[in-house]
């Protein structure tokens, strides 16, 4: 599956995926396939590498350079992620949607208790059950 995250919404040469005449019932049908992972573990050369401890060359050897060339990709996108920018009419949407002036704020013991009929039955079954067991003890 692949996200887009262009800020106006389409492809990069601006045409929707709805423009270029693919259906709906084609684009769901493709199905997600799995990748079996494996048990690979990442070699100690490529952990200096990604540490500056050691040059690309030195690691891109043919049982490294699947991950060399993983871990380059996942920078590269990284970097394109890092650049990204919120879209201005976003910031504007947010700031229409708050509420005007300050909200007012009271303290904790100002505040009005509310209980609904489920906690307030619940409290006096506590306070009852608290009232037994200090008449038992009080004997």
């Amino acid at each position: 599956m692949s996200n887009n995250y262009d800020a106006q919404g389409g492809r990069e040469d601006g045409r929707h995926s709805r423009d270029l005449g693919v259906s709906r019932e084609i684009r769901s049908s493709v199905p997600d396939r799995e990748v079996p992972l494996g048990l690979t573990r990442t070699p100690p050369a490529i952990h200096q590498w990604l540490d500056g401890d050691v040059a690309e060359t030195a690691v891109r050897r043919a049982d490294t350079a699947r991950h060399v060339d993983f871990w380059k990709r996942l920078e590269a996108e990284a970097g394109v992620r890092r650049e990204m920018r919120t879209p201005p009419h976003v910031l504007t949407n947010i700031m229409a949607a708050l509420p005007e002036g300050r909200p007012e704020v009271t303290k904790w013991y100002q505040r009005r208790i509310e209980l609904t009929p489920v906690a307030l039955a619940a409290v006096a079954a506590g306070l009852l059950g608290a009232g037994l067991v200090l008449g038992l003890f009080a004997r």
